[in-house]
């Protein structure tokens, strides 16, 4: 199961999975200019996710390469499970419900829900 990663942690995720290999120069400046932090904070944030195996580490010269250790999609399926566990008690219907109710879905997306209901209703995943 991957680690529980924080807000901030994710912010900096999101630049090395857009561009993985990166120095920690390179991460701070793919974040968005009105994040606020200075470097020594990126790399905190960095020596943290490595210590969280999401990422690794590499020396082809002298700089400290990050690459990514788990996919987006690992972090995002155990967060979303973390998420529903915490406040739907595992219970995945209610979540659907809660955020097909309140979301502004484009008539493409209602599409997409109908059609992965549709699989669910005949028993396919």
């Amino acid at each position: 199961m991957p680690p529980k990663i924080s807000g901030s942690e994710w912010e900096v995720m999101n630049v090395v999975w857009a561009k993985s290999p990166l120095t920690a120069a390179e991460v701070f400046a793919g974040l968005p200019p009105d994040h606020g932090w200075a470097p020594k904070t990126v790399n905190t944030f960095l020596t943290r996710l490595v210590a969280k195996g999401v990422l690794r580490t590499q020396r082809p010269g002298k700089a400290i390469v990050y690459a990514t250790r788990l996919t987006r999609e690992d972090c995002v399926a155990a967060e979303g499970a973390s998420f529903t566990q915490r406040v739907f008690q595992g219970a995945a219907g209610p979540l659907v419900l809660h955020f097909v109710e309140n979301a502004d879905l484009s008539p493409e997306e209602i599409r997409e829900l109908e059609q992965i209901l549709k699989q669910k209703k005949k028993g396919k995943k």
